[in-house]
């Protein structure tokens, strides 16, 4: 059920040791110190004796340490959390249990059975995943519940299948609701109520959802998984199923997959929060809620009876998932595995997961019209070596400083290239639970006229790492990032969400890792500070690389310590374009991908060391524009309410920040420039239409700042834990970053400064971002869900700055044109400057005064004060006719398989839109006398300031009894956010109708939500936006039936329960993402620019916006919902159906069908051809009914009948459909 699941993303990052910015390693959160805690993944381990584990690094720093002294390390045992419990009822059910203060006030609570679709027998593909359906959405304790702040949902994978609850610890009525839940989960897994209706329903869900996953990006996943895992069931056997067979199943298939499967001893329940209980009361709720839950016993399946007297308890299995793995492994390894294999045979033994040494795999191909780009997925499979020891953990940092070194050195040779097409390569080596193995990737992505160029430098790097290693200077600031990283985790110790520390307790029980809290983690790692030398490093490179950088190498020519390549994939498109931008088609060969693999580059050559600066403004630079400018603090205030500081700097710029203890160590920035694109000229030139957009990408494309090289300011950055990125939006540019409060506070501040005062401009950087626009084009040409709002885009906006430029537009930008376009918006200001973290305040306003102060934005000394404001074109919708063909539209996408998209969009309000807000009128004097009572009535409620409510001012009485400011309808619709909150609760609304109606009373989709257009802050061109997906046969009924759904608003009045249940949604919300930075960073943003971007928006916002979601009223969200365009006139859809047949000729030809059959009828009806016979009215009539029953069929049915004939030959992408 769940979209972020892995059914609908059969590749989700094995990120334990992925090579991302974010946590190189150390994420250890938790504990799994027992052996027994876990199913074991990877089944075998060749190789696991301490001796020859560590002996490769022992040999390497025999040197500099005494070989003893380095072993008796290794072989140390690695601490484990002490704050989880851990238990087994005496059904067999699996608990853990774990304190979490993080949010306050709430909990998670997840049951994992251990059952998914690689469980599943020949005739049962996808049942896994619609039992998950049947049992979670067929409980009416869930329904009882769920709601008023508790959310509940589930997702199926490979090897599990998860039900999951995240609730308040007392809702809305003061229910302490653990026990609630843990009821909930026990009646989801042991007491459902399978019925018939609910098993039909499900499936017609999941048959939507299978039309809705299906994109391209999916089947990629799916030809990846299937060549992958060639050799075993995680090839085929996807979560979604086979849909012919979904399409026969009952409710006793349904059942007997859940008898089989779901027992308490095939379960592990984790709970994860803050309790407000100790965990022996919590883990007597958990007695109490499953001790009941019946256990399993073994049957003989040919008989139905036990297999023993007494009957034996049925255990889950002890390799999960369960299959047989072939191993990419070096040498020594391979020895074990093909003696334990043989030992076996000798022996009598039928291992079914006894894993066996892979071949050095060729090259598969996938080609496909919709692809864009080219990209090479080139795997290792290895057993997964569980982390238990110091040794386990000095093997991981080596790896992980390894693949770090090699994607920073391939990304900078594609950035130093005098060429102006896109390359990425990305580096992964991570442990899988779902798959139950490690997996080494080396994937290189690039546009397809330059493959070969692209794959080529990928090898050479890799060759030139694995055969001459790092340089000292690479080690150090590597190894230094890491314990900068590993540092800044201990500090957030105690702060980790529930959610993140329950989902790494889970990956890691399966994996059989030993994790550790943050403080743990950090601790071991400083011990091994000493170990981590350039030697073992190096050969943790010859081990790590081995598999790509000596592919088609013989045997003998190969390290003997690296492995196999086990499987390569190549994704290719059939067409790309020319340089002349003209469409033509493509292809290459299996040979041609290994010749460039195993090609020979001549010598090799070592990497020479880069110098990186300590800091990219030195102090003595800073002391100069200091003395120069005389930066100061103009303006300075505090807000009481929020604690957010704001400060106006002598050059103009605006700097509002908080100071949090959220996430300890951390800071946030965003610098917002105005302007954006609606500075843009409304037509295509030099400077023209994208010149902002284009420009303000390709200053983080050039990666140039200052004197800086783009090498040297990726590797300063890396070291001080920033990480940022640019976007351009409609009314403002904006750089975010996120980063490491110590030494990457300065280098943030100090890239803001020298990207706004002395940026750098490249034209090859400006053709790779024009050559990633042509890609998004494409891409958006390719992709249904992408090109239906693509065509709503065009029929809806009055301009082509709310849309990608084209690539006639972008043809026409030139590099002088978007330099000017930028600079002239940094020029222009106010710049803002918003910043949450744990800092200090008076070092914060020290360092934004030397930074920011000194900074001339576009070479201007003071933005905004001495310059001319910026001219802007106001973004608008265009007018078009009601009868306009535009307003909808039908497209046809040529496709292998079937699936079909709408979207219905119209005119919606604006964000700081006043609400109306009918004037009272004014109270006459008090007489004495008696009147009619209309004005002189007394309104029983009284207002936090003590004064009694206007007697003709509706006041909503629940928020009037809890003292809300904003209970009294005529204050709160005063309010700034009152349009905003009432849209925010309205969308919440109408996506918890559509759900019920579209997705679950008629089955017509899986997938259908509704959103309102709230990012723009002064334009007119605000839209709402509805989006269904379906079957090509049901996507018009799905469109139709959300229409009926929005409009019948006016006639089914949104209820008071419908209200609540968004407001706690919203607030629950609000509340969990205030404890990050982020979140505090978008509550900022525009609080410091009112005159030139949000004149509506200041801090009172922030602290408003809670009280008036509690007093908000359904009234509220009416004259929201008043706003919207919902007329005939007034709406636009678009719906795609994609298929290997266009409905257009399916419908000429059902019409030419029904005029010939039609001509046939009447003249058989009228005697033959020689009509010698006399005409029988009774067949004549006949005959013209069946005419206008055909011609009907064939114009007003024609989509229906003719999409479900669009039927033929598919390209085999794995998965296999009705």
């Amino acid at each position: 059920m769940e979209r972020s699941a892995s059914l609908h993303a059969p590749l989700r990052s094995r990120s334990n040791r992925a090579v991302r910015p974010a946590r190189p390693l150390l994420t250890p959160r938790a504990a799994a110190s027992d052996k027994d805690v876990a199913a074991n993944a990877g089944a075998k381990e060749p190789g696991s004796s301490s001796t020859s584990r560590w002996s490769s690094v022992v040999n390497s720093l025999a040197t500099v340490m005494e070989p003893a002294a380095v072993e008796s390390l290794l072989d140390e045992e690695l601490p484990a959390h002490d704050e989880i419990t851990r238990g087994v009822l005496p059904n067999g059910l699996r608990y853990v249990v774990l304190p979490n203060k993080v949010p306050s006030d709430r909990f998670e609570a997840h049951l994992e059975m251990h059952v998914g679709s690689v469980d599943e027998r020949e005739d049962e593909q996808g049942l896994a995943h619609l039992v998950e359906h049947v049992t979670f959405l067929g409980s009416k304790k869930r329904d009882a519940w769920l709601g008023s702040g508790t959310r509940g949902n589930a997702y199926t994978d490979f090897h599990h299948t998860v039900f999951h609850v995240h609730s308040p610890t007392y809702n809305k009525d003061s229910i302490y609701m653990l026990p609630n839940v843990l009821d909930i989960l026990y009646d989801v897994a042991f007491n459902p109520q399978m019925l018939e209706t609910r098993v039909q329903k499900e499936k017609k869900a999941v048959l939507a959802e299978a039309q809705m996953m299906n994109t391209i990006e999916y089947r990629v996943d799916c030809q990846l998984l299937q060549h992958l895992h060639w050799d075993n069931n995680l090839g085929c056997r996807f979560p979604i199923g086979k849909l012919d067979q979904v399409a026969t199943w009952d409710a006793s298939k349904v059942r007997a997959f859940h008898d089989r499967w779901y027992f308490p001893a095939n379960a592990t329940l984790y709970v994860v929060g803050d309790f407000h209980a100790d965990v022996p009361g919590v883990v007597e709720m958990i007695e109490k809620a499953f001790g009941d839950a019946e256990p399993a016993v073994e049957i003989d399946e040919a008989t139905g009876e036990p297999t023993s007297d007494p009957p034996v308890l049925r255990q889950r299995h002890a390799v999960r998932p369960p299959v047989k793995h072939a191993y990419g492994v070096p040498p020594s390894a391979a020895k074990i595995i093909d003696a334990a294999e043989k030992a076996a045979k000798a022996a009598g033994l039928d291992d079914p997961y006894q894993p066996f040494v892979a071949k050095e795999s060729g090259v598969r191909l996938f080609q496909h019209e919709h692809l864009s780009h080219v990209s090479f997925n080139i795997f290792s499979k290895l057993p997964v070596l569980p982390l238990r020891h110091m040794g386990d953990l000095h093997r991981t940092v080596n790896q992980r400083i390894v693949l770090l070194v090699l994607q920073s050195r391939i990304q900078s040779r594609y950035a130093e290239l005098d060429h102006e097409h896109y390359k990425r390569c990305e580096l992964d080596h991570s442990d899988s639970a779902r798959e139950g193995c490690t997996v080494s990737t080396v994937t290189v992505t690039c546009e397809p006229l330059h493959w070969k160029y692209a794959l080529q430098i990928a090898v050479e790097e890799a060759r030139r790492l694995q055969q001459c290693g790092l340089t000292p200077g690479e080690l150090q600031r590597f190894k230094g990032a890491m314990m900068r990283d590993s540092e800044q985790l201990a500090q957030q110790a105690g702060f980790v969400p529930s959610l993140e520390n329950l989902d790494f307790v889970m990956e890691h029980d399966a994996l059989g890792h030993v994790v550790m809290d943050q403080v743990q983690g950090h601790e071991a790692l400083v011990r091994l500070d000493d170990v981590i030398r350039l030697e073992g490093v190096n050969e943790v490179a010859r081990e790590l690389l081995g598999f790509f950088a000596e592919y088609g190498n013989s045997p003998d020519e190969k390290d003997p310590l690296g492995g196999l390549t086990t499987a390569i994939v190549a994704c290719v498109p059939s067409t790309t374009t020319d340089a002349e931008g003209t469409e033509v088609p493509f292809s290459i060969t299996e040979e041609e991908v290994k010749e460039v693999l195993s090609a020979d580059y001549g010598e090799i050559e070592a990497m020479e060391d880069v110098y990186v600066p300590d800091e990219l403004l030195s102090d003595e630079e800073v002391d100069k524009l200091t003395e120069e400018r005389k930066p100061a603090i103009v303006s300075a205030t505090i807000d009481e309410a929020t604690g957010v500081h704001q400060r106006v700097l002598s050059n103009g710029v605006r700097v509002n920040y908080r100071v949090t203890n959220n996430e300890p160590g951390s800071g946030f920035l965003r610098l917002v420039i105005p302007g954006g694109r609606t500075a843009e000229p409304t037509s295509a030139g030099p400077g023209g239409i994208g010149a902002a957009a284009v420009g303000f990408r390709t200053l983080q494309e050039v990666g140039s700042i200052g004197q800086w090289t783009r090498k040297q300011v990726e590797l300063i950055t890396m070291q001080n834990l920033v990480m940022f990125e640019v976007e351009p939006e409609a009314e403002y540019l904006f750089l975010d970053a996120a980063f490491a409060v110590k030494g990457g506070l300065r280098t943030t501040l100090e890239i803001i400064h020298l990207l706004t005062s002395q940026p750098v401009w490249d034209g090859n950087a400006l053709e790779r971002v024009k050559d990633i626009y042509r890609m998004f084009e494409l891409n958006t040409q390719r992709n249904l869900e992408l090109l239906t709002h693509d065509k709503v885009n065009h029929a809806v906006f009055g301009d082509r700055r709310l849309m990608d430029p084209s690539r006639e537009e972008l043809s026409k930008l030139t590099l002088d044109g978007v330099v000017a376009a930028v600079e002239a918006q940094l020029r222009s200001g106010p710049l803002e400057v918003n910043i949450a973290g744990d800092f200090d305040p008076a070092e914060m306003d020290e360092m934004i005064v030397k930074f920011l102060g000194t900074a001339a934005p576009g070479g201007a000394l003071t933005p905004q004060i001495d310059v001319e404001p910026l001219p802007l074109n106001p973004l608008t919708l265009k007018e078009v006719p009601a009868k306009d063909e535009q307003r909808a539209q039908r497209l046809w996408l040529r496709d292998s398989d079937e699936r079909a998209c709408a979207v219905l969009a119209g005119p919606g309000p604006k964000m700081w839109a006043p609400m109306r807000n009918p004037p009272l009128p004014p109270l006459p004097e008090p007489t004495g006398e008696d009147d009619d009572g209309t004005l002189t009535a007394t309104n029983p409620f009284v207002g936090p300031d003590g004064v009694r409510y206007h007697p003709q001012d509706p006041v909503n009485a629940s928020a009037a009894l809890q003292q809300n400011p904003f209970a009294a309808q005529s204050i709160r619709r005063a309010n700034p956010l009152a349009t905003f909150v009432a849209g925010m609760l309205l969308t919440e609304v109408i996506g918890g109708r559509l759900f019920t109606t579209v997705r679950d009373a008629l089955g017509l989709t899986y997938d259908c939500n509704f959103q309102l257009a709230f990012g723009l802050q002064n334009s007119d061109a605000t839209t709402y936006r509805l989006v269904v997906t379906s079957t090509p046969a049901k996507i018009d009924d799905a469109l139709d039936a959300a229409t009926r759904v929005l409009r019948g608003f006016k006639t089914q009045r949104i209820s008071v329960r419908e209200v609540e249940r968004a407001r706690m949604t919203l607030l629950t919300r609000h509340e969990t993402e205030l404890k990050t930075n982020a979140y505090w960073v978008d509550l900022m943003q525009y609080t410091a620019l009112g005159d030139v971007l949000a004149p509506a928006k200041d801090v009172s916002c922030i602290s408003d916006l809670p009280a008036m979601y509690e007093a908000a009223t359904v009234d509220d969200l009416y004259e929201v919902y008043a706003q919207l365009g919902l007329g005939d006139g007034e709406i636009f859809t678009c719906v795609t159906v994609a298929g290997d047949t266009d409905p257009a000729i399916a419908r000429k030809k059902a019409e030419e069908d029904a005029a010939k059959s039609a001509a046939q009828a009447m003249a058989n009806a009228m005697g033959g051809a020689g009509g010698a016979g006399a005409v029988d009215p009774s067949a004549a009539a006949a005959a013209a009914m069946e005419a206008m029953r055909q011609a009907m069929a064939a114009n007003a049915g024609f989509a229906t009948e003719a999409l479900k004939a669009m039927k033929g030959p598919k390209k085999d992408d794995g998965i296999d459909r009705v």
